[in-house]
């Protein structure tokens, strides 16, 4: 079954893909998350890292595999590209380092194995609610973690082929450099693939959308909701992705660099953000509970930028701008009102 798989990716990778493969890896696909997580970081790898560009169509896929696996007892650079050299693997014009031939030949092949010798323990850090969170991962990455936030990341990288971590909330990273070992991150729908880079994912489980911006560096986005024919919709500084899940649209903006990371420094920046989401981050930055009749304010935005402001003054200026009513009792703050955005 395995054998079976690895030709099926292969071939949709190389754009080989026949009616019987398609339909075939689209099932096994299907039936797991697990799967598709499995297909996203192989397809990530390989297109983001450019290391294997097919010039040619007769590829026999089992020889492959069997050619590199069977090479794979030694643990040497060397080792992994001699049977790629007996199969012609010059043919795809390697174009980095060689232990990248491995990372994108190997990954899904090694998987299951890697899970069992290796015995990652998977962490957890969270940003609890009015918090962030600053630390640093096992190949010293910096990560800020902003309020209501999650990462999941194992407790070593030193051997794993790719440094892969997940992510509920909103995370501004500073990659470690590491060409060999793409840094992956799961976020929703989407992933995100770099080597060395600063940037910004936000992905909270209660808004419809998930988004990308980038400070330095190029990352590589990719998706079940994305559709490029060119592989992973690139992101270069100031770039930012934003994709909705409910309307399964994309958008590419442009925004200041300064914006990326504003957040790490207690900013808060709306650009034509619903109100509903305005008060879910209110909520989660200042640890109150805002209870408001979410329906009369849907069509209703905010753009607006607070630089370090209390709650209080936020509050004031939708009042002022708004014309939106606040009363705070003990823990909880109940909005109504807006003469602009309430229907009733």
């Amino acid at each position: 079954m395995e054998d079976k798989i690895w030709d099926y990716m292969i071939k949709r990778l190389t754009g080989n893909e026949t009616d019987q493969s398609k339909k075939f890896l689209d099932s096994w696909l299907a039936e797991d998350k697990d799967h598709h997580i499995k297909f996203e970081e192989t397809k990530a790898i390989w297109e983001l890292s450019s290391l294997l560009k097919p010039i040619e169509k007769d590829i026999s896929f089992t020889a492959v595999k069997e050619r590199i696996t069977s090479g794979l007892t030694n643990n040497t650079a060397d080792e992994y590209v001699r049977p790629a050299k007996q199969l012609r693997w010059y043919a795809y014009r390697i174009a980095a380092s060689l232990s990248g031939v491995f990372l994108a030949v190997t990954f899904f092949g090694q998987y299951n194995e890697q899970k069992v010798t290796e015995q990652v323990t998977w962490i957890s850090a969270i940003a609890a609610a009015g918090k962030t969170n600053h630390f640093l991962l096992p190949d010293s990455s910096e990560i800020w973690l902003n309020s209501g936030s999650k990462l999941s990341y194992p407790n070593k990288f030193n051997d794993n082929k790719v440094r892969m971590v997940k992510l509920t909330g909103e995370a501004y990273f500073k990659v470690k450099h590491d060409q060999t070992h793409p840094f992956i991150v799961h976020s929703g729908k989407l992933t995100t693939t770099v080597y060395g880079t600063s940037f910004s994912i936000r992905a909270y489980q209660n808004e419809p959308a998930t988004s990308v911006a980038v400070n330095s560096g190029k990352v590589g986005v990719s998706g079940a909701g994305i559709q490029n024919d060119g592989g992973p919709i690139l992101l270069l500084p100031n770039d930012k992705l934003i994709y909705n899940m409910l309307s399964k649209t994309l958008a590419k903006v442009r925004i200041h660099k300064e914006d990326v990371d504003a957040w790490t420094n207690g900013d808060l920046i709306f650009d034509e953000t619903p109100l509903p989401e305005v008060f879910a981050t209110l909520s989660r930055s200042f640890n109150v509970k805002i209870l408001a009749d979410t329906a009369s304010y849907e069509s209703c935005t905010l753009s607006a930028r607070f630089k370090s402001k209390p709650l209080e003054v936020i509050l004031k200026t939708l009042k002022l701008s708004m014309n939106i009513n606040s009363t705070q009792i003990n823990g909880t703050i109940y909005i109504k009102g807006g003469t602009v955005c309430n229907k009733n």
